[in-house]
């Protein structure tokens, strides 16, 4: 056996870069051989007490924090103890004083010696600096906790290693080495990327594509998701030279999930900060101007109240009083109605009611709503309707109501005066049998909106704010409630506006439809006329009077309709009926009428239609030959009705001089039994339907209307007008009780409440007791009649 030549001091000068503290103890003369110390050079190979040695370096090297630790191994009791023990050998580490960083690690080794009997004489301490080891330990932990991954790429090779990786955390890596970079890169997003994504993150990870941006940017970062236990999270890659001239790269992932989402949260809470922000300033300016526009009617109730007290012997100043503190009032309970539909939006507590109506009624009410500031403004105002198929139809009237008018409101307000406003209303077909597509379109050549206020025009409690519109009436709620009344009704409203020239809204509505009775009613083909100066109304009233079996023409003047029913005269071939608007350029309508009346005498039926209430223009027209009134837009049951009417029509009623909304209607011979608990609500009702020829029969409650009616012969009472509310029994159950009584009429008597309840609930209950309809207090005039009239026809034809 060889043995080696290499010599102790060779062996200690060569292990001097890895070495730095060689000792050797003596356990029976408490010395040491200090053979090398990093720590005290000068010290080396040189023997010295052990106890002198030790507390040099508990003074001077070791780290205060590790000196009873020190003691514990190194002290010569400890250390005779491990001998005794039969211990061969213990590794320890300790820290040591560094004038840079406070401490260093050292590792150190402790191995026992014998003698030449084999007995333990000796331990021999070998130690090392670590310091650089446990720092890149301590980064590493740091980096594992911090990236998902660290990766060493040569470029040149297409190789990569990976250094560290956080495989705790469950999130998928990629293997720890590989010589294709690009395979495994491939292979790991087929495996871990959403689909896609996959491929433009493949393409952006090729080298081709990394290296192009290192040179120009000097790093590349980029973003992807990746899958995690089915969880999709979001990761940062970054890549960075580690040294540039051999194309070796440096690239880390890490996972943003958390900080992407801290943001999104941040965002949310900002934006909802300026949100709340901006709805506390809305609504601070909406209760200024709310301040203002409640006490305007206010002010105007109260002083023509106190007015009309001192004049009540001037029957004229009184009548101008109370005309003027019911446009307040209506102006007031507009108001509070919209800020409690807008609470009862923002609630999600407004409900939609399904009740039958008719386009016709519902277009010719809007019509006497809009037209005292219609005519006030001098407006010219056009309602075109198109392709409309069915009249009778479901839904909430009210509400649509109330989405039109707030529109046209809209158009009239913020049109100066002598401008023009229109209503169009197309029908489309809709998805589902049964139910139609409904456009309303209102345009005016107003004043028009800026483009930043229309894009927030239907926020609640926004208005306009310039010169122009600060001295308006409004609450700026009256667009946000119109536009989610449409959207509960599977519509919408659209915008469009130019700031000085105009607006145009649409709002867009589905509801039910009904098969129009008048589908089934058919004329004898007889000739009409139909003169307007609006092109469109005479090709929509021709159409509809050509459904009805008419042969229609028309004309654009009042003087050419005169020579028309001249030449039709002088040929033996009179037109049936002659359809005109009042408000025509040059002859206007009633000296239109006057003239062919005179040319024709009484022939002819002659018909005055209009966008606008007729009753001021009445009397000139009946004096002109007039024998009948129908409101804008032409729809074909109106046009049918009256049609019929006129063929038969007396002109008694004309001759009474009653206002044009009572002289529609004869229910002469009729009876009614009303049913109120308050005396002058059944005075008010009594006179409105004595007035048209009613014969009126009271009850204070609702057991009483029970029994009157059960003591009556079948048939005697042809409708019923119950109230609600009231003591002993209650409209509803009263109601129940009379459709319970085993009688025909007991079913089938129209029974109407009068109510000042006008929820939806309200109604809906009143519908599942058996009632027919609902009329809201304060009751409308014209409404009262319109819904009285309808329901006896329909009772006749039933």
């Amino acid at each position: 056996m060889n043995l080696s030549g290499l010599t102790l001091r060779e062996l200690v000068d060569n292990s001097r870069n890895f070495i730095d503290t060689i000792w050797e103890i003596s356990l029976a003369e408490d010395s040491v051989f200090i053979i090398h110390d990093s720590m005290t050079p000068d010290l080396a190979k040189t023997r010295r007490p052990y106890s002198e040695l030790f507390r040099l370096y508990v003074d001077n090297c070791v780290y205060p924090s590790d000196r009873a630790g020190w003691d514990a191994v190194l002290s010569m009791e400890a250390l005779r103890g491990m001998a005794a023990s039969g211990c061969r050998g213990k590794k320890f580490e300790m820290r040591f004083r560094n004038g840079l960083f406070g401490f260093e690690w050292h590792e150190a080794c402790l191995s026992l010696l014998t003698d030449a009997r084999g007995e333990p004489d000796r331990v021999l301490l070998l130690s090392r600096n670590v310091n650089e080891l446990r720092r890149t330990e301590i980064v590493e932990a740091a980096v594992r906790a911090e990236y998902d991954y660290v990766v060493y790429i040569e470029a040149d090779k297409n190789s990569y290693v990976m250094y560290t990786s956080n495989k705790e955390s469950g999130t998928p890596v990629p293997p720890v080495a590989s010589d294709d970079y690009e395979r495994e890169v491939e292979e790991y997003n087929r495996r871990h990327v959403p689909e896609n994504e996959r491929d433009d993150l493949t393409r952006r990870f090729r080298l081709d594509h990394v290296l192009p941006v290192l040179a120009r940017e000097g790093e590349y970062v980029t973003y992807c998701t990746i899958i995690e236990d089915g969880v999709a999270r979001d990761k940062k890659l970054r890549f960075s030279y580690l040294d540039k001239d051999r194309s070796i790269l440096l690239l880390t992932r890490t996972d943003i999930t958390e900080v992407r989402e801290e943001k999104r949260q941040r965002k949310l809470l900002q934006e909802a900060l300026l949100s709340a922000r901006a709805a506390n300033k809305a609504k601070s300016e909406f209760l200024s101007r709310m301040s203002h526009d409640i006490r305007t009617p206010m002010n105007a109730i109260i002083g023509m109240t106190a007015i009309a007290g001192l004049h009540l012997d001037n029957r004229n100043r009184v009548r101008n009083c109370l005309e003027k503190i019911t446009i307040s009032s209506k102006l007031l309970l507009g108001l509070i109605n919209e800020v409690l539909d807008m609470a009862r939006i923002e609630n999600g507590r407004l409900l939609l009611a399904e009740e039958e109506f008719n386009m016709g009624d519902l277009l010719q009410s809007l019509v006497v709503m809009v037209q005292a500031s219609v005519q006030e403004k001098r407006h010219a105002f056009d309602i075109h309707v198109h392709c409309l198929k069915h009249e009778q139809l479901v839904g909430d009237v009210q509400r649509i109501q109330q989405v039109l008018l707030n529109m046209l409101s809209n158009a009239v307000k913020f049109t100066p005066d002598n401008g023009r406003i229109s209503l169009d209303i197309t029908e489309t077909s809709s998805e589902g049998a049964g139910a139609a597509l409904f456009e309303f379109t209102v345009t005016d050549n107003g004043i028009g909106m800026r483009p930043e206020f229309m894009c927030k025009l239907f926020e609640p409690f926004e208005r306009a704010d310039d010169a122009v519109t600060r001295d308006i009436q409004g609450t700026g709620l009256g667009m946000a409630i119109s536009r989610n009344i449409a959207q509960m009704m599977n519509g919408d409203i659209r915008v469009e506006s130019e700031y000085g020239k105009g607006s145009r809204f649409t709002a867009t509505m589905r509801l039910k439809c009904r098969e129009n009775d008048a589908d089934a009613d058919v004329l004898p083909e007889l000739p009409v006329l139909v003169v307007d100066d609006d092109e469109i109304c005479c090709r929509n009233a021709c159409r509809v009077l050509d459904e009805i079996g008419l042969k229609s023409e028309w004309t654009l003047s009042g003087a050419d309709a005169v020579a028309r029913v001249r030449d039709a005269r002088e040929a033996c071939r009179d037109f049936f009926a002659v359809i005109i608007d009042l408000r025509m350029p040059g002859m206007d309508g009633i000296e239109t009428a006057r003239l062919i009346r005179a040319c024709v005498g009484q022939q002819v039926t002659i018909i005055l239609i209009s966008a606008y209430d007729w009753t001021e223009y009445e009397e000139a027209a009946l004096s002109a030959g007039v024998d009948g009134f129908i409101c804008k837009p032409l729809m074909k049951s109106n046009l049918l009705h009256i049609l019929k009417e006129c063929m038969a029509k007396t002109h008694q009623q004309q001759e009474r001089g009653l206002p044009a909304a009572v002289a529609a209607y004869d229910f002469s011979g009729k009876r009614f039994l009303l049913v109120d608990d308050n005396a002058l609500n059944r005075e008010i009702a009594v006179a409105l339907l004595t007035e048209v020829g009613g014969v009126v029969d009271e009850a204070e409650d609702g057991r009483q209307a029970v029994e009157i009616f059960a003591a009556a012969p079948e048939g005697f009472y042809d409708m019923i007008f119950m109230d609600m509310q009231m003591p002993v029994m209650d409209g509803l159950e009263a109601t129940r009780r009379i459709r319970a009584l085993g009688r025909a009429d007991g079913r089938d008597v129209p029974i109407v409440a009068m109510s000042a309840a006008v929820l939806n609930e309200d109604v809906r209950s009143c519908h599942e007791a058996g009632m027919s309809a609902h009329l809201a207090k304060p009751v409308d005039l014209a409404r009262m009649y319109r819904l009285t009239d309808r329901l006896m026809r329909r009772k006749q034809d039933a």
